[in-house]
């Protein structure tokens, strides 16, 4: 569908609203007929019977004139097949109701004093119409024009999204975007450019959602935006990965989506911080609730790519998925980060100073070690810097323990003050059960994520980390939380892995607080959330490399002491994603004893749990 095509699909939905300025304007012509009328009638100047006949002639022939030129570039331009923007959308943002009002009263009124001869009032009021629905019709078929291409094209269509979007708003929460019935209208415009392949119709949607992203003035609406775009990120990305939609589509769409979301949720930061009214104050949370389901759909997405090209390395849809998604991950990053090194922030950038809250940032941190994710390392250092103020000039790659200093400068539990101003940061950490479980948590979710590590790089991903062959590469994704010495012995490893595995209600862990600021938010995730307890496999590898990176002879007393399930299901994880020798079977979930037999001798089993795990941390 080319940029010239007008679609006008079903007229059942509500139109957008024009412009303040068009509906002044609209108004005002409309006003100046019975003005003018009654200027000529109360000046004794009004216009005689004999003159009546000239001015309906008159308005019927500018009536017929516009009409005809707006009839030629509707049926040139007009596309009945599709439904963005609907007819009546069309109708409204050209003023064409008004206009055939105006036009057909100019020469009814003018008629009847024709017929009846009598002038007077009735034809004083036909030339303010007359006058009036040629302003009208002029204005009508500029609109008409202007909404065809360019520009015009792009605000009009932006401004019925953002006009969508507030409908939608109406609804409150949970943010539900496919089953919105006022966004039906955007999402068929979408799914028809997917199913046609139409790259280009694609990308006007995409930037139409995304580049109004600075201009709302309600939070609700923002908020829909914000869950608009997080659906759309995973649609394209889905789409080019398992329904043939061309990767072309990847580079189009996905950067103007992360570009949006990233200004849409400074934008919310903006309408609920401080400056708003006390009942929609809200705090950084909400944003980073976005940001971390962007970064969450993002791995994802990599992942899924990455999966592909093992079976197809010559995939183009899958490369081109990988290469527009890891840019828009590391600018998320860089733009949390309140001063992130080499990168510099142009005056309309968002987040200007980065995040602040540290509870923003653990919420937004946990999203980024999902799924195997890219720049975790540098999330960290974000971590350090807004939960002590002070950045960390460590470098985890020599084993400098970002968590160690963070708790040199604030305590285990946060309390200590150091130079943040506030108390958020040691609320943030009491809330999260205290530095060891944070630190515990998130390694887990890492090991989760971790990819086969029998993945071979295709041809011009040799670089890329997420393939490398170095095992240091590997090595650092676990030790930058497993340098941290928090579990002192097998018991306070057993202690946590009780705790983390049982899922209470009332103990204290990140998890708990990310379900319930992402409950709060009201944002359906696009893919499923999993915690610690639903992650036993990784949780028992991840009190291991604790162990092993202090103390290796307690992490062989651990796997003594654990029961067999605990060590199957670890082991068969140890296997995938940690070593490339022996099988590697995916991963199981829950572990029946006659399938545990599969995995040999239960001696063999903890022998070979410790050999890889001492292996990796070598």
């Amino acid at each position: 569908m080319g940029c010239s095509t007008l679609m006008v699909g079903s007229p059942w939905r509500r139109g957008t609203a024009p412009t303040p300025r068009k509906l002044a304007f609209r108004s005002l012509a409309v006003l100046a007929a019975p003005v003018g009328a009654f200027g000529l009638w109360a000046a004794e100047e009004s216009v005689s019977a004999a003159k009546a006949g000239v001015l309906w002639q008159l308005g019927l022939g500018l009536f017929t004139a516009l009409l005809t030129a707006q009839t030629i570039v509707f049926a040139v331009s007009a596309d009945p097949e599709t439904v963005w923007p609907s007819f009546l959308d069309l109708v409204e943002e050209t003023g064409l109701v008004i206009w055939l009002t105006a036009g057909t009263l100019s020469v009814i009124i003018p008629a009847a004093a024709d017929i009846t001869g009598r002038g007077g009032f009735l034809a004083d009021l036909g030339v303010g119409l007359v006058v009036a629905q040629l302003f009208l019709g002029i204005d009508s078929l500029q609109s008409l024009l202007r909404v065809l291409a360019g520009e015009g094209r792009q605000n009009f269509l932006g401004r019925l999204a953002t006009e969508e979007l507030r409908r939608a708003s109406r609804t409150g929460r949970p943010v539900r975007v496919d089953r919105a019935h006022a966004l039906m209208g955007l999402l068929a415009a979408v799914e028809t450019a997917i199913d046609g392949a139409d790259v280009a119709a694609l990308g006007r949607r995409m930037t139409e959602v995304s580049n109004h992203a600075r201009d709302d003035r309600h939070a609700e609406v923002v908020r829909w935006r914000l869950a608009l775009l997080t659906f759309f990120i995973e649609r394209v990305g889905r789409a080019v990965l398992y329904h043939d939609l061309t990767g072309d589509a990847a580079r189009v769409a996905l950067p103007h989506l992360i570009d949006g979301a990233l200004h849409s949720s400074y934008r919310l930061t903006e309408l609920t911080g401080a400056a708003a009214a006390p009942g929609e104050r809200v705090s950084e949370v909400e944003a980073a609730v976005t940001l971390g389901q962007v970064c969450r759909v993002i791995g994802w997405l990599q992942q899924a790519a990455h999966e592909r090209l093992q079976d197809r390395p010559d995939d183009v849809s899958a490369r081109q998925v990988i290469s527009s998604v890891a840019y828009g991950r590391l600018r998320i990053v860089q733009f949390v980060d309140p001063d992130a090194p080499g990168f510099f922030r142009q005056p309309d950038d968002p987040w200007p100073y980065g995040l602040s809250d540290p509870t923003a940032v653990l919420v937004w941190l946990w999203s980024m070690c999902e799924f195997g994710g890219s720049w975790v390392g540098s999330g960290l250092y974000v971590l350090a810097e807004v939960i002590t103020g002070e950045k960390f000039y460590g470098n985890y790659w020599n084993d400098d323990c970002i968590f160690t200093e963070i708790e040199r400068r604030i305590g285990v539990d946060g309390s200590r003050p150091h130079r943040a101003g506030d108390r958020r940061a040691s609320a943030a950490v009491a809330a999260c059960g205290g530095l060891p479980n944070i630190a515990l948590e998130l390694c887990t979710t890492v090991i989760a994520g971790l990819r086969n590590a029998r993945f071979t790089p295709p041809a011009g991903f040799e670089q890329d980390p997420a393939y490398s062959a170095d095992r240091r590469y590997l090595r650092s994704q676990i030790t930058m939380f497993a340098t941290y010495d928090c579990l002192p012995d097998p018991d306070s490893a057993l202690d946590w892995l009780s705790t983390a595995l049982s899922q209470f209600p009332s103990r204290l862990s990140l998890w708990h607080m990310v379900h319930s600021a992402i409950k709060i938010a009201g944002q359906a995730s696009a893919l499923d959330l999993y915690g610690p307890h639903a992650r036993p496999a990784a949780a028992v590898l991840a009190a291991l490399c604790g162990l092993q990176m202090h103390r290796p002879h307690h992490a062989e007393e651990l796997i003594g002491r654990l029961p067999e399930p605990l060590v199957a299901g670890a082991l068969q994880l140890a296997r995938f994603a940690l070593t490339t020798e022996g099988p590697a079977d995916p991963v199981m979930l829950t572990w029946a004893p006659r399938e545990a037999e599969r995995l040999g001798d239960p001696a063999a089993q903890r022998r070979e749990l410790h050999g890889i795990v001492e292996s990796v941390l070598r």
